[in-house]
């Protein structure tokens, strides 16, 4: 078994181009005051069923109880995602960064362990203000080996990442991504 092929044109796609607005909209869920990653996945799942008419596939959400995210299972283990665009189309992993950094590395390999069964992955890291430092470093630049990996993700294996913060940015971009999925 091999990588789901994810082509860059199609209803599919259309959907990651949604979502990508989604993340990136001023008026997003971002900026609420959760304590725990599972308020961030709550929120912007229900960004996404609140928006499930303009998207081609059917939201699939832990908010939802009738439905259940589809899992991969890879290293005698079960990996589901927070969220997904039908059952094989995009998986969307939600990681609050607040007092520990191990988050990144289990969402950077359950992302390629999710491409086993979905067509693309989005990665959404939520930035603490306790961890300000790490965002206001990346969006001066000071990160390229992070925008390396995440340049990477996107071109190579249809993994596309998103770091957004969790608190005022003042004059910062709120969301930092490194994607080319709008052809920038």
């Amino acid at each position: 078994m091999g990588f789901e092929r994810g082509k860059r044109f199609g209803k599919i796609w259309d959907d990651v181009g949604f979502i990508d607005s989604k993340i990136k909209d001023k008026n997003s869920c971002w900026k609420q005051t959760h304590s725990a990653e599972r308020g961030f996945e709550n929120a912007f799942g229900n960004v996404l069923i609140s928006n499930s008419d303009r998207l081609n596939g059917a939201v699939i959400s832990q908010i939802v109880k009738d439905v259940h995210v589809q899992s991969v299972y890879c290293f005698g283990k079960n990996h589901r995602p927070d969220i997904a665009i039908d059952e094989d189309g995009i998986a969307i992993e939600i990681k609050f960064l607040d007092s520990s950094f191990d988050g990144v590395k289990m969402a950077l390999g359950q992302s390629i362990m999710y491409r086993l069964k979905y067509k693309f992955v989005i990665i959404i890291f939520v930035v603490s203000e306790a961890n300000k430092e790490l965002y206001l470093g990346a969006a001066d630049g000071k990160e390229d080996e992070m925008v390396s990996i995440m340049k990477y993700m996107a071109e190579e294996l249809n993994v596309f990442t998103y770091i957004v913060s969790a608190f005022d940015t003042k004059n910062k971009k709120s969301v930092l991504e490194y994607n080319n999925i709008n052809g920038k």
